[in-house]
């Protein structure tokens, strides 16, 4: 994945704890314009697709890589409100090596760009 697809979607995961308070704010706006539809719209998707994969993670649905542990990993490293562990940590936390964080983030990055229709 290039760096740029993956920053991207690490923007979008970090944006999921507070995507219902952008999508408030701009419906509390009287006038929906065309370029705020097209925020609301774009601010929806973004939710719908980190929350599909979540789901498969707290579920444990989905398959391989899609459990509790990713789950854990993707809230240390993305939705927490502050930071405390990196991914020696998280490593550690788990009882996975760094690699096999990294190849289960990479996984959770994967499928939120597939939900999404980004092409990797």
């Amino acid at each position: 994945m290039e760096t740029s697809t993956f920053n991207y979607i690490a923007q979008i995961i970090s944006e999921y704890p507070i995507t219902d308070m952008y999508i408030g704010r701009l419906e509390k706006e009287k006038e929906i314009t065309v370029v705020k539809h097209k925020e609301l719209v774009y601010l929806r998707d973004n939710q719908r697709a980190v929350g599909r994969v979540l789901k498969k993670c707290i579920t444990s649905v989905g398959k391989g890589v899609f459990d509790n542990i990713t789950y854990d990993i993707i809230y240390e490293l993305y939705l927490r409100e502050t930071a405390i562990l990196n991914l020696d940590g998280i490593a550690n936390k788990t009882h996975l090596s760094v690699s096999q964080v990294k190849k289960r983030r990479q996984a959770f990055f994967k499928e939120v760009a597939r939900e999404r229709g980004i092409r990797i």
